[in-house]
């Protein structure tokens, strides 16, 4: 279960399109964030950790058990495999509150996305453990990887038309979240590393393709820390709606 600090990330893909942050239904203009590359990397980063969270949030009370749904509205498919172990990591077959030690939880989200002046075709994988659940917890701690993509996902606004597909791998690492969700409801520690590449083609320099490492911070706030190749200089809210825009300049 702690075989996930020691994995490397690596980037199994070529990437074609755009990027602008209108995708995420912002305000006119691009994010300053290391460029058009930058930009991306960090749009596409704060809208999977909203997911992630969510993820979070839905491990326990249930048995070991497969889920899977289609909703035809939505062009949503989702599958759900969770696993109970109890403190000598033996399988069990229900959810026990006092004796299950950790869930082994892997996610597969595929769906159609589309608002305004965006759509995508967009997959996400994870593959998490949490741990600390035995007993009486007042906390538990998420380590795991995972992988996304946005295929063709297009753009159209005042600049013209833009395509692009992005993928990327992920590390979780000791993202520490409270039982008592009303007192603590954000996650205390721990972060979230997106390593992704981006190919813009046909964007305001060109073409271009770069490769950017996104690191998202946890403070027990609801403004976590993102970072590009190093650079902090802007927030993820946290308790964003669906359809907005995470994306917050970091205050000084």
């Amino acid at each position: 279960m702690s075989l996930y600090s020691s994995r490397n990330l690596v980037i199994v893909l070529a990437v074609f399109g755009i990027s602008s942050c209108s995708e995420l239904g912002t305000e006119p203009g691009p994010l300053e964030v290391g460029g058009a590359v930058g930009a991306a990397a960090a749009a596409a980063a704060a809208d999977a950790v909203l997911e992630d969270l969510y993820q979070m949030s839905d491990v326990v009370p249930g048995g070991a058990e497969i889920q899977a749904q289609k909703d035809s509205q939505k062009s949503k498919n989702r599958s759900k495999v969770k696993t109970f172990f109890d403190g000598n990591g033996l399988e069990q077959e229900v959810f026990d509150p006092i004796t299950t030690a950790s869930v082994h939880v892997v996610v597969t989200v595929e769906k159609e996305k589309s608002r305004d002046n965006f759509s995508a075709s967009i997959k996400r994988h994870r593959d998490m453990w949490v741990t600390g659940l035995e007993g009486e917890e007042e906390t538990r701690t998420w380590n795991g990887d995972g992988s996304g993509e946005r295929h063709r996902a297009r753009v159209s606004d005042e600049f013209g038309e833009r395509v692009r597909d992005v993928k990327s791998t992920s590390l979780t690492e000791d993202v520490v979240r409270s039982v008592d969700r009303k007192a603590h409801p954000w996650p205390l520690s721990g972060t979230i590393t997106r390593n992704i590449q981006v190919t813009i083609t046909n964007g305001r320099n060109g073409d271009e393709s770069r490769e950017r490492t996104v690191v998202i911070t946890f403070d027990g706030t609801q403004f976590a820390t993102l970072t590009v190749n190093g650079e902090a200089s802007h927030e993820v809210d946290l308790a964003t709606r669906k359809g907005r825009n995470p994306l917050r300049r970091k205050k000084r």
